[in-house]
């Protein structure tokens, strides 16, 4: 007599929970601070700021609370945001004929000694010449619109170009031109192979400087003769004594003055990606 087997129940498992080790878990933590230490320190300041004039009792025209500028920015919202086009596309505007003009008379002045003899000390005049004094006769003489402001901006923003892109093209390792010139390669050749990709990271470096300072020459030809732009809105502003707006319009072009860093650096990153920092 056979008897039946007992049936066998099994009994399942708990699903093992993936941990992450301390030392991973730590290093995520650190990344994680290092991306958002600067937008914390940021914030510890506004709120730093807002209850110093809150506690001082700050008069709002000498010192607007942070609030009060919010406040500012959205009752003007449009007004501004259309100041902070008009503002970019001048700067854009300055900063795109200050690099065709700038590697165009690099590359002269590199090619020719002679050239550059001569060229050279009205450039030296242009840099040193305060632009704040020529933007009144761009003024007189253009009138009131879109162009005294573009060459107020490339005023500013050609000098680094030309003098970084006419270093980066004549700081070339010689003997490799020499074999460039032993193979029967022209001087067409070695300008687009040897040259210029040596000068991509001069002229990279150039325009940390000289986009900034396109937006800041932009910002100076509309203090002096615009009616739209940044820099109109803020001498507008400042004399009813609006210091909130002031203080928006301020950051605002601070902001379009970061992004066109940021965006430098970017496409540093991307067209010469050997280039290293070290730190």
């Amino acid at each position: 007599m056979t008897t039946a087997a007992a049936p066998t129940t099994s009994v399942a498992e708990p699903p093992v929970r993936a941990e992450i080790p301390p030392a991973a878990r730590a290093g995520l933590l650190l990344r994680v601070f290092r991306i958002t230490r600067s937008w914390l320190v940021l914030g510890s300041a506004v709120v730093l700021w807002q209850v110093v004039v809150e506690v001082f009792g700050i008069a709002p025209y000498i010192l607007p609370a942070p609030s009060e500028m919010i406040a500012s920015f959205a009752d003007n919202a449009g007004l501004f945001l259309d100041g902070l086009l008009m503002t970019t596309l001048m700067s854009l505007g300055g900063f795109g004929v200050a690099l065709v003009v700038g590697v165009a008379l690099a590359v002269l002045m590199a090619r020719s000694a002679l050239f550059e003899e001569l060229v050279y000390p009205f450039l030296n005049i242009v840099r040193v010449m305060p632009t704040v004094a020529v933007a009144p006769l761009l003024i007189i003489w253009f009138g009131r619109n879109a162009l005294p402001i573009i060459i107020c901006s490339f005023l500013i923003a050609v000098f680094p170009i030309l003098v970084d892109v006419a270093h980066g093209l004549t700081s070339v390792d010689e003997d490799l031109v020499s074999v460039m010139k032993l193979a029967n390669a022209s001087e067409l050749s070695i300008l687009l192979h040897v040259r210029i990709p040596n000068a991509l990271p001069y002229l990279f470096s150039s325009f940390r400087v000289a986009a900034p300072g396109a937006v800041v020459g932009a910002l100076l030809g509309e203090f002096i003769g615009a009616r739209r732009g940044l820099g109109y809105l803020i001498t507008v502003y400042s004399a009813q004594l609006n210091t909130a707006a002031v203080f928006v319009l301020a950051l605002l072009s601070c902001l379009v003055g970061i992004v066109f860093f940021n965006v430098c650096v970017w496409l540093e990153r991307i067209v010469v990606p050997w280039r290293t920092v070290v730190r």
